[in-house]
């Protein structure tokens, strides 16, 4: 026997298809791909719990720097190599080494983070010096609160709503995380939030902490300031690749916390960051400080290093401080 359908199921029918097209599509746009210079990425897209707030995608853990490990240890970064294929960029990269308990005293590090060890803890399990990686937060679409009503607008008669975002390429913030120089990681900041309300790209990066990041011998053996020329290689690959992800590489602004807000003005007084002309600072402290400036010579490398060189008189220091293991 033939089966038939009537007006009610037919209806159903097309809607279940129309549904069915709907989650497809949906799942085609939840892991969203773009290149780079140096590769394709894939990201995630991630909805907010707010009827205000569009999705964002998520571009996390993608390399800006080639990983500083072995003889690179104590050198300027350099840029990443390129891959071929897709490269998974939906979950964090591991964080440059650190130790938060009694690393430094308390004194030093900021109440809010003094107060939460145990959450900053959980973000710094997964440690390697392979860890100049950055975190790309890009908003999908406009929010409510992007809508002028109608009865605002002096130009018109109430009928229509205007749309204030700038629909040309968005402008940029670069998050430069604190920490006393000794601990920290921008996988903490998420900037998804910011990212949709203000209908900018947010980004927070890794840089090298601690004796990896800022220790200096006074020669060539390691000069210092590693840290600080992590960030400035980050906003260079960020000037260069921006763009793909939606971005205006002439509205780059960088802005931090603490000590992160001290290394955003120690960037301006880098002669490094005339490379990057068309990127804009955001300074908050002032970098003049003793505590920024004071100097103190390296007492040598038997005196804070073991290791398993074979050279124990000092004479060999380099040899000493690219093997050592950093905790």
């Amino acid at each position: 026997p033939r089966v038939r359908l009537g007006r009610g199921s037919s209806l159903w029918i097309r809607m279940f298809f129309c549904w069915a097209s709907a989650l497809w599509v949906r799942g085609q746009s939840y892991y969203p791909t773009v290149n780079t210079h140096y590769g394709k990425l894939r990201g995630v897209r991630v909805p907010l719990p707010s009827e205000i707030l569009g999705p964002v995608d998520q571009y996390l853990g993608v390399p800006y720097a080639a990983p500083p490990t072995g003889e690179k240890r104590f050198l300027p970064p350099e840029a990443p190599s390129s891959w071929s294929g897709i490269k998974n960029a939906t979950h964090f990269a591991p964080v440059c080494p650190q130790n938060i308990h009694n690393a430094v005293p308390e004194i030093m590090m900021p109440i809010w983070f003094t107060f939460n060890l145990d959450i900053v803890a959980t973000y710094i399990q997964d440690q390697n010096e392979d860890c100049l990686y950055l975190n790309i937060y890009v908003p999908t679409e406009d929010g409510a609160h992007t809508k002028k009503q109608g009865e605002d607008l002096a130009d018109n008669d109430g009928d229509e709503d205007e749309d204030i975002r700038d629909t040309g390429a968005k402008p940029v913030m670069v998050y430069i995380h604190g920490g006393s120089y000794m601990e920290g990681t921008g996988n903490m900041i998420d900037g998804s939030v910011l990212a949709s309300y203000g209908n900018v790209i947010v980004i927070t990066l890794n840089f090298r902490v601690g004796v990896l990041g800022f220790l200096s011998t006074g020669d060539q053996a390691a000069k210092g300031n590693y840290g600080l020329l992590d960030q400035i290689q980050a906003l260079r690959w960020i000037s260069e690749n921006i763009g793909y992800f939606g971005g205006d590489s002439n509205r780059i602004t960088v802005f931090g916390s603490g000590i992160g807000a001290s290394c955003v003005s120690l960037l301006t007084l880098s002669h490094h960051s005339e490379e990057i002309p068309t990127s804009r600072f955001l300074r908050t402290p002032s970098s003049s400080t003793r505590r920024q400036t004071a100097l103190r010579r390296w007492p040598g490398p038997n005196t804070i290093l073991r290791t398993s060189c074979t050279s124990t008189s000092g004479s060999n220091p380099e040899c000493e401080i690219t093997t050592v293991p950093p905790r």
